[in-house]
């Protein structure tokens, strides 16, 4: 009678612990099994019919079918037409895959983030975690882990790099648009690079922009060449409607600095304000200047001036590909990193579907 083989037997063959083993065949454990020794003791399993200990089927994974999505501040994260498309699409996507995404606001204060996230996992325990990279720290974080295995940080291109690099067990969405970006400072024409005016709100968001293009021009050897600022004062909080009335009176102000520049490079819907008093100026679009902008775009998101050269993010497939990154996770809790990269768009090469901010 031909002996019967055991998790040991498999331990043996794949060269591993038994403990490895356990781990390999057990889903929430593992994503800490590198993925070419986890397919070759599953497929081990497979060939000598070795099934999980009893154990390790007590504690799989349990589908709730709930996604939860993290927010800071709603009033800001979902003002405007980008951000509001963007969850509706993320709602259709995983609805038509059974699950029910939850928007959940969580006051991030240091000294409320522990206590808060436990009041979250009071309500109950979602499959997958959605989070904003810098929301939460270590402890909270490691909070929801022992609750879920899935946990997915959304980074912004700003964050270079990898803010928590001791936990490994986090999965990462990043959004990147320099290659966009490169490809817009290419298409200004060499002469028109040496004095550039970036027109936008006082936030870090864009004094980050501004060092991006200060180091492209660095990069282009160019010492004559320089980016000047044109920002307007940040309020805590603008509507995405009111945006372009407070960018527009705060032009007109200012409308004497605007002659000493072809090249305009700008944040979001400032680039609609700046593009109107440009026009309005009798200024031609190409010929003239050239103006560039950070916009989003998608099916719901109304038309924009075609004249302006986007660096686009495309929000219909951002939720796309971030769903998928989810519903993989419920599958498999190995821990992956995703990029999403903007388009660079020139002038005139939007049909239909257009940005906003």
């Amino acid at each position: 009678m031909a002996k019967k083989i055991t998790s040991e037997d498999i331990a043996r063959l794949a060269g591993v612990s038994q403990s490895t083993v356990s781990r390999a065949l057990n889903p929430d454990t593992s994503w800490r099994i590198s993925l070419r020794k986890r397919e070759e003791i599953r497929a081990l399993c497979h060939k000598f019919g070795v099934m999980p200990s009893r154990s390790v089927k007590k504690y799989a994974f349990e589908r709730t079918h709930r996604i939860a999505f993290i927010f800071g501040a709603m009033e800001r994260d979902l003002n405007g037409t980008g951000r509001s498309s963007f969850i509706r699409n993320m709602c259709d996507i995983l609805q038509a895959s059974g699950y029910i995404l939850e928007l959940i606001r969580l006051d991030y204060s240091p000294e409320k983030q522990v206590k808060n996230v436990r009041r979250i996992l009071n309500s109950g325990t979602a499959d997958v975690y959605i989070v904003g990279a810098g929301m939460l720290n270590g402890q909270s974080l490691e909070l929801l882990h022992r609750n879920s295995t899935r946990l997915i940080l959304t980074l912004n291109e700003e964050i270079v790099r990898n803010p928590y690099p001791d936990h490994r067990w986090l999965s990462y969405f990043s959004f990147s648009n320099r290659n966009a970006r490169i490809q817009a400072f290419a298409a200004i024409p060499p002469e028109h690079r040496r004095k550039i005016l970036f027109f936008g709100r006082d936030s870090n968001s864009s004094r980050i922009k501004v060092e991006n293009i200060r180091q492209m021009l660095k990069d282009s050897k160019d010492s004559s060449a320089c980016v000047d600022t044109l920002l307007h004062p940040a309020e805590k909080f603008i509507p995405s409607d009111l945006i372009c009335r407070v960018a527009s009176n705060f032009l007109f102000e200012h409308a004497e600095v605007l002659d000493n520049y072809t090249t305009f490079w700008c944040e979001g819907l400032c680039a609609l304000a700046l593009f109107d008093h440009l026009t309005r100026r009798g200024r031609v679009p190409g010929r003239d200047f050239t103006l560039i902008s950070h916009l989003n775009y998608g099916k719901l998101i109304p038309p924009v001036e075609p004249g302006i050269n986007l660096i686009a993010r495309n929000i219909d497939l951002e939720a796309q590909k971030l769903c998928e990154q989810v519903l993989r996770l419920i599958d498999d809790p190995q821990p992956e990193n995703v990029v999403f990269n903007a388009v660079y768009m020139p002038a005139n090469s939007m049909k239909s579907n257009s940005p906003d901010y």
